[in-house]
């Protein structure tokens, strides 16, 4: 039965092609052929993933080129009329090559079900030409082949991010794309609690060995939530497609040590994943101050101020994910992730005031001890159906996400060892979020290269943060007194509805067309229960996008997109709890804050060729509205207040450079390289600052005899401005050594990060008219750490079920 499309559906497609191909005659466009199959263990019959599948002519040469998916599945749409060779490769397996033909008036060719045979007596004689590349270029992303590089051993989520293209972390673990931390980091492409606490300690307590790949997203569709202005990271984690496979891991070094488990059952309609990561690192920082204030633009006083922080932050996580399909129509699957650790910020504290002659006025000491502990859980339940046209597919999930935390703190000020003033803020979080969302797809021809995709969305979110003060009199400093004005219930609700569109068109002259459309309505209510003041907000924000791809041949193309993000402020920075824990830097929500608002445009041209060279560039311009900043002011005793303020606005423009470069067999070297010009501005402060920043990193890797291989990794960043000032340049870098026993399935890996200087300098600078501050913070980052991995079975493929993914919160890393 020939599928009828409704009259309706003819008139809109009519609409869109006057609109966006009026300059293309289709009709003068050779029909597209797809050639498909699947490819398969001849032995097992089990499908072989990222085995490499090329076309070529009649005179040996490539003119298509893709890979296996999950379930050996491969297609390909570029090729027309004629007698080709499909040529099918991958580690381990012997080559085949197989003759086809493509006649007119047929759909293609289908090749079914290809046997590869095992080569396992000749393997050092194979060319690994299945093997993924490092990092690789998709429509829209970059992706980061975490499985490939050795340095992971042993890591977290962090390491691996360090490495991924276009991305920063910084020495204290703060994530950025192109200078901007305002970006979404999902898991599988779902929402995660841990995450939207605090991405810093998340990614702390997910072990690198599980993390298959990074997706870096530039310039996110209207499928995602219009949240996150930089952009989205997908970190795709592992999954097992033997019937019993695994991996136990077991790190040990100076500053860290871990155990983690993976195990994963695959069944003919199961296929079940858990994971549990135990974790320990100690983090040391030490901290400088020198603030000097300003009246009318003299001189009039100094505060000198040392910090030391030594802290053990001992945590755990656990996932369970379970996949059902009954039949090839239906997919059901469920996960539930748990966490559970304790974050300390301990620190003691050395203080000094001057007047403006220099005469010393003041002095103390300040301890601190902190308690953090938190705990979470996300439920997520999914369902898939697909349908009998091919790419037409429907999706329903609902999550469930349920976190407490705690972050309480005791402050004792001494003079001469003599107790002056103590302070104690308990600070109780509870966060509850029920999320629904459903995804329709529907093709628009038969061959699935034009489609439309549909989807809404809700979000229930409540947040209570309960926090009590109490602090001493200048009499009994040991006798503490609740100070009601400085206590109060904090309950915080925020519900968003969304909805979006989005129309593909792909044609086999090596154009495709994405544009879209999102709606996002946000709906909030705030309230201070024992103040008795409450506020209301509702926010509406429409957010287009739209992507061009040009596919010059089957090595390079080129994209240009748009996209509008819009960044929501957390309950952390809304929060009005007063951390006055460092009595001279004091940190304050701000209940006020509205959404900011980000249009981004980006031109990228790609470029990856059979011998596994890669060069990707891109130009990008933000510009930023309403932006959340923090702003630092000054009191007359010389402390500073930060809190979060729409006073701003800030542009970015610059490029950046990924590529991969085999210099000789087994030795590669991958580089990531940004230059970019940022400018802030703000009229209600009288505030403006521009600069140039720019940064770059280079990972080498030797595979060497004998089952040996060796990396080195380096990152530097130069100095990169701020609203009110700037952050000076930071070098971070790290060796690793890799031995393999492949009959026992063993890997052991020595890595040292910083060897040669015990700790890592970032100084930081904010000033106005009344003052200048530069702190000085030092990082303990000179480790080494030891990983033995043990496998049994064989962990590759990542999910491929689709999950919520709610990318709509503006992180920020609490502090109580």
């Amino acid at each position: 039965m020939k599928y009828q499309y409704p009259r309706q559906l003819h008139k809109l497609l009519f609409f869109i092609n006057l609109l966006f191909i009026s300059n293309v005659s289709l009709s003068q466009t050779p029909a597209p052929f797809q050639v498909s199959g699947i490819v398969t263990d001849s032995t097992s019959r089990k499908a072989i993933e990222f085995a490499t599948i090329s076309i070529l002519d009649n005179e040996k040469k490539v003119i298509a080129l893709t890979y296996t998916d999950e379930s050996g599945v491969f297609k390909s749409s570029d090729i027309t009329t004629g007698s080709f060779f499909l040529n099918l490769s991958f580690v381990g397996y012997r080559q085949k090559v197989i003759p086809f033909t493509i006649k007119p008036n047929t759909p293609g060719f289908e090749f079914g079900t290809i046997l590869l045979s095992s080569e396992v007596n000749q393997l050092n004689a194979v060319t690994v030409t299945g093997s993924r590349q490092l990092v690789e270029q998709q429509p829209g992303m970059l992706i980061y082949n975490a499985e490939k590089d050795i340095s992971n051993q042993g890591g977290t989520a962090a390491d691996v991010l360090r490495k991924a293209p276009i991305l920063n972390v910084d020495a204290s673990g703060k994530v950025t794309m192109r200078g901007n931390s305002n970006l979404r980091i999902l898991i599988n492409g779902k929402y995660s609690g841990q995450m939207a606490r605090s991405p810093g300690d998340a990614l702390n307590m997910m072990p690198a060995g599980s993390i298959k790949s990074v997706e870096v997203i530039t310039s996110p569709s209207a499928r995602y939530d219009a949240e996150g202005a930089a952009g989205v990271i997908n970190i795709i984690t592992k999954k097992g497609n033997q019937s019993t496979s695994g991996t136990i891991e077991i790190v040990g070094g100076n500053l860290e040590q871990a155990i983690n488990l993976r195990i994963a059952v695959n069944r003919d309609k199961w296929n079940i994943t858990s994971t549990l990561h135990l974790h320990r690192f100690r983090e040391r920082e030490i901290a400088d101050l020198d603030r000097v204030t300003y009246d009318n633009g003299a001189a009039s006083g100094r505060i000198l101020q040392n910090v030391v922080k030594d802290n053990a932050k001992p945590h755990s996580s656990g996932d369970f994910q379970l996949e059902y399909t009954p039949d090839s129509a239906s997919i059901f699957n469920f996960s539930v992730n748990g966490w559970l650790g304790s974050w300390p910020q301990n620190s003691e504290q050395f203080n000094q005031s001057f007047n403006v002659n220099g005469t010393l006025l003041n002095k103390y000491t300040q301890s601190v001890t902190t308690k953090a502990p938190n705990r979470g859980i996300d439920l997520n339940l999914g369902y898939t159906r697909k349908f009998r046209k091919p790419g037409e597919e429907l999706y329903i999930m609902a999550q469930h996400n349920s976190a407490s935390e705690d972050y309480n703190y005791n402050a004792f000020r001494r003079d001469e060892e003599l107790l002056t003033y103590r302070e104690r803020n308990y600070n109780r979080t509870k966060n509850r979020e029920w999320t629904f969302q459903t995804d329709y797809i529907m093709p628009l021809s038969y061959s699935s290269k034009h489609a439309l995709e549909l989807g809404a969305k809700a979000i229930l979110r409540n947040v209570s943060s309960i926090y009590d003060v109490a602090a001493s009199s200048g009499y009994q400093p040991e006798l503490l007194e609740p100070i009601s004005e400085r206590s109060d219930i904090f309950d915080y609700r925020q519900d968003v509805t969304a909805a979006y569109t989005q129309l593909k068109f792909k044609w086999s002259s090596g154009w495709a067309i994405h544009v879209g459309a999102r709606v996002e309505g946000t709906f909030l209510e705030g309230n201070q229960i024992r103040l008795g003041t409450n506020f209301t907000n509702t926010f509406w924000n429409f957010v287009p996008s739209a992507t061009i791809f040009k596919r010059l041949n089957p090595n390079n193309n080129l994209t240009l997109s748009y996209t509008k993000r819009i960044s929501r402020p957390s309950i952390w920075d809304l929060n009005p709890n007063r951390d006055s824990q460092d009595p001279q830097n004091i940190f304050i929500g701000n209940p006020d804050l509205r959404p900011e608002e980000v249009n981004q445009v980006e031109f990228t041209y790609a470029l990856q060729t059979d011998a596994e060279f890669f060069f990707n560039t891109s130009l990008f311009a933000r510009r930023t509205n309403n932006s959340i900043e923090s702003i630092v002011t000054i009191d007359n005793a010389g402390a500073a207040t930060t809190t979060k303020q729409n006073l701003a606005s800030n542009e970015q423009y610059g490029i950046n450079f990924s590529t991969a470069i085999p210099l000789l067999p087994g030795w590669k070297i991958n580089s990531n390289a940004n230059v970019r010009h940022a400018r802030f501005s703000s009229g209600a402060l009288n505030i403006s600052n521009n600069g140039m920043a720019w940064g770059v990193n280079v990972n080498s890797s030797w595979k060497l005899a004998n089952n040996y291989s060796v990396q080195f990794y380096g990152d530097y960043d130069a100095r990169e401005v701020t609203l009110q000032g700037y952050q000076s340049e930071w070098f971070y870098y790290s060796f690793s050594a890799k031995k393999e026993i492949p009959s026992k399935k063993l890997s052991i890996t020595l890595t040292t990060v910083s060897p040669f200087s015990s700790y890592i300098s970032q100084q930081e600078v904010v000033r106005s008219a009344d003052f200048t501050s530069t702190f000085r913070n030092q990082y303990l980052q000179r480790s080494v750490r030891l990983s033995l991995n043990w496998e049994f079975g064989n962990m590759l493929g990542g999910g491929k079920s689709r999950k919520i993914n709610n990318d709509d919160l503006k992180n920020a890393k609490p502090n109580g």
